[in-house]
């Protein structure tokens, strides 16, 4: 926010007039950092590699007029925040129209007046830098409760690994008793099966500790190429102990070996873990089935979670993934958990949709980019 209010703002200033960029240039170079192009082709060129933080837009040019222009940077996302004001010499309501149609802020009128021109400018720039702090508060916040969300789950997974872990450390002490009896009696060919099932005690505790720890880390793990088999194996490794306490079995049906997706696992397992508990919450304590399915569409990766649960509720479907919806008590859930699973899908390109659902069950559709490579 303070490096916000030190630094000085820039506009670029598009006019095909010499006379009229000086003027303008006059008018603003004491408060702001000011560019310009002298058409609106080398206007793009300048938004591309360095976007300023308002244009001033004469609407006459040659070639691509102020009109084209701005339909242009408005049709990228990346673009669609600078505001634009256009400056034209016609007052024309219909003018007017259009521009405001293609998403301009303002107008104003030739011959320029500066006072008013610095005033709309400020107004426009200030405008800007408010939408711009809320979209970082928006952000921060949607971070943080995906933390929250994470930390959440964590806390009940970490009480159940404390649990898993004392198997393989059960398995491990008795066959060392074993090791030492066998040396004690000199039964040396029977102490290497054993040394290997310590091993595969200690790999057990290992890899719980491992996705203990990547599923806590609030940071962005970075990117990698992941088979989706692995990371549906990994979540599954992370509720294994509710699978345990319950009727319900997981079936992954036909996910080939191949599919893969571009992704930070930690994000992608978590949508994962949030979809399958929510599934076994649908289904209780009654039998059912979880069915996991992958396939390939075109260039994109489709997956499936289908459960055989209660279903959502006719009233909810269309707010299923705003926060706070949930058919859950508030000692079972806070309504986060989908709108988490949307953000993160869409942070990676993707889309998550509800696409079946009945009293018989509901099932979610993933659609991510595949991986080239």
């Amino acid at each position: 926010m303070i490096n916000q209010l030190l630094t000085r703002q820039k506009i670029l200033i598009v006019d095909d007039m010499s006379s009229n960029i000086k003027v303008l240039g006059e008018a603003l170079r004491d408060l702001y950092d000011i560019c310009f192009a002298r058409s609106g082709k080398e206007a793009l060129t300048i938004v591309e590699d360095n976007p300023p933080d308002l244009i001033l837009l004469d609407i006459m040019m040659p070639g691509i007029d102020g009109y084209d222009v701005c339909k242009s940077l408005r049709n990228e996302q990346k673009n669609r925040e600078i505001p634009i004001i256009f400056i034209t010499a016609r007052d024309d309501a219909g003018d007017e129209t259009k521009g405001f149609l293609l998403g301009a802020v303002d107008y104003i009128i030739k011959p320029f007046n500066p006072d008013i021109v610095r005033a709309r400018v400020k107004t426009h720039l200030e405008l800007k830098r408010h939408r711009d702090n809320l979209s970082e508060l928006v952000k921060e916040r949607t971070r943080q409760l995906i933390h929250s969300d994470r930390l959440a789950t964590l806390g009940t997974i970490s009480a159940a690994v404390a649990h898993e872990i004392k198997n393989p450390l059960f398995f491990i002490s008795g066959n060392v008793e074993l090791v030492q009896q066998y040396f004690k009696q000199g039964k040396y060919d029977d102490i290497p099966p054993k040394l290997d099932k310590i091993l595969e005690g200690t790999r057990r505790i290992d890899r719980l500790i491992e996705n203990l720890r990547g599923y806590s880390q609030n940071k962005d793990g970075g990117r990698l190429v992941c088979r989706v088999s692995d990371i549906v194996t990994d979540a599954l490794d992370l509720v294994s102990y509710r699978l345990k306490q319950c009727r319900v079995k997981v079936l992954l049906e036909d996910i080939p070996n191949d599919l893969k997706i571009l992704c930070d696992i930690q994000k992608i397992s978590q949508v994962f873990v949030n979809l399958i508990t929510n599934a076994l919450d649908a289904i209780g304590d009654k039998e059912g089935r979880i069915i996991i399915t992958g396939e390939r569409d075109g260039h994109h990766v489709m997956v499936r979670v289908r459960d055989t649960g209660t279903g959502i509720e006719p009233g909810k479907m269309e707010t299923i993934f705003d926060p706070f919806v949930t058919s859950k008590s508030s000692e079972q859930g806070t309504g986060l958990g989908l709108f988490i699973v949307k953000h993160l899908i869409e942070e990676h390109d993707g889309q998550i949709t509800l696409s079946k659902n009945n009293k018989d069950g509901a099932e979610f559709t993933i659609c991510l980019p595949e991986a080239s490579s």
